[in-house]
């Protein structure tokens, strides 16, 4: 018995989402731009909502984890976000690649997301602009929570998505 009412104190794990509920955001026609599979560092790639807690030191949160993969949730994510910023050239057939080198809440108290991104025609196989963007968001709250890890790890990814726009749109 003793064994059981241990147990029974630990809080379920939360499941965090990079982006909200399909019915809160607006319904688009899809563009024909896809987004390929985005690249992480094996570190990342997991249910782990990971953070930097000092320049050495990687660590997660005990209380909640991706509610999908990192790498899937970033794709998803960013082909959402790439679909309701482009008012034109939607129906060129372009993919894009993104390789995230940092992608995590910082000792700053900001989410840093270093990112190489490229576009390239699917047709043509030509690429059609690549670049790199360090983009710093810092969080609503210091305290590591997992809503606002997830909220503002979602603004950095949408910022990422409007810079990728702005340059091949």
């Amino acid at each position: 018995m003793a064994g059981i009412a241990g147990c029974s104190g630990a809080p379920p794990l939360k499941q965090v989402l990079l982006a909200p509920p399909q019915a809160s955001q607006v319904a688009r026609q899809g563009a024909n731009w896809q987004v390929a599979r985005v690249k992480v560092p094996d570190y990342l790639d997991s249910y782990h909502i990971r953070y930097r807690a000092s320049d050495f030191v990687i660590d997660e949160l005990a209380d909640a984890k991706w509610a999908q993969r990192l790498p899937a949730g970033v794709t998803a994510l960013l082909q959402s976000a790439i679909d309701s910023s482009l008012k034109q050239n939607r129906h060129r057939p372009y993919t894009v690649h993104v390789d995230i080198s940092t992608f995590a809440p910082q000792p700053s108290g900001k989410v840093v997301l270093s990112a190489h991104w490229r576009v390239t025609n699917r047709q043509s196989h030509e690429t059609v602009a690549q670049n790199a963007a360090v983009i710093n968001k810092p969080l609503a709250v210091k305290k590591r929570s997992p809503e606002a890890i997830g909220r503002t790890m979602s603004q950095a990814v949408r910022t990422l998505a409007q810079r990728i726009v702005s340059t091949a749109g």
